[in-house]
C-alpha cells in the first residue's frame, strides 16, 4: 500500500514537473526593465505565469537584490554578486531573441546639444535592434537632466535555455580544442 502510494506521488511530480517545462516553450516571460533618474529608480521585473512567478532585481544602497514570490508570497530576497564576466555575454544576450518589445523613453539635459545628441543616439540604436514599438520624447527646454526609459519584451523560456546552452556547448568544444 505504501508502495503503491509512493509511486503515485512520484508520478504525480513528474507530471507536474513536465507540464512546467512543456510551458516553458509555450508561455512567454514578460520582462520590464525601469529607469528613473528623478526618483532613483533602476529595476527589472520578471513575471512568469503570473501571479505564479514574480522575480524583480532593485538597487539597494547601490547593490542589486534579488526578489523572488511565488503565488505572491515573497519567497528569496538575495544580494546580487557585482562580479563583471569576461565571457561572451552579448552572445547570450542575442540567444534570448526577445520578442514584443516595447520603449518608451522620455530625457532632457540642461544643454540642448546634449539633448539633440542623445536624441540622434537613441534613435540610431532603435533602427538596429527589432523594436515593435518605440516611443521618444526628448526635452530640449529642460530645466533639469532628467532620464526615464521603460522598456518591456516578452522571452520564451525553453527555446532560450537551449540556445544559451547550445551555445556554451560550443565554447566548451572550442577551449577544449585550444587546450590541447
Amino acid at each position: 500500500m505504501v508502495l503503491i502510494i509512493v509511486s503515485l506521488i512520484v508520478s504525480a511530480i513528474i507530471a507536474i514537473l513536465a507540464i512546467l517545462i512543456i510551458l516553458l516553450f509555450i508561455v512567454p516571460l514578460k520582462t520590464d526593465f525601469v529607469l528613473d533618474t528623478d526618483n532613483s529608480i533602476i529595476q527589472a521585473t520578471a513575471l512568469w505565469l503570473h501571479p505564479f512567478i514574480m522575480a524583480r532585481v532593485t538597487l539597494e544602497n547601490s547593490t542589486p537584490v534579488l526578489n523572488i514570490h511565488v503565488f505572491g508570497k515573497h519567497f528569496i530576497k538575495k544580494k546580487l554578486n557585482k562580479n563583471i564576466s569576461k565571457g561572451h555575454s552579448l552572445e547570450y544576450l542575442g540567444a534570448i531573441e526577445p520578442e514584443d518589445i516595447q520603449v518608451s523613453t522620455r530625457y532632457g539635459f540642461n544643454n540642448p546639444f546634449d539633448t539633440g545628441i542623445t536624441c540622434g543616439a537613441v534613435n540610431m540604436v532603435s533602427q538596429l535592434i527589432n523594436i515593435n514599438t518605440f516611443e521618444n520624447q526628448p526635452d530640449f527646454l529642460a530645466d533639469k537632466d532628467y532620464v526615464y526609459l521603460n522598456a518591456s519584451a516578452k522571452i520564451y523560456m525553453g527555446s532560450a535555455i537551449m540556445r544559451i546552452l547550445q551555445i556554451q556547448r560550443l565554447y566548451r568544444r572550442d577551449l577544449q580544442w585550444i587546450q590541447t
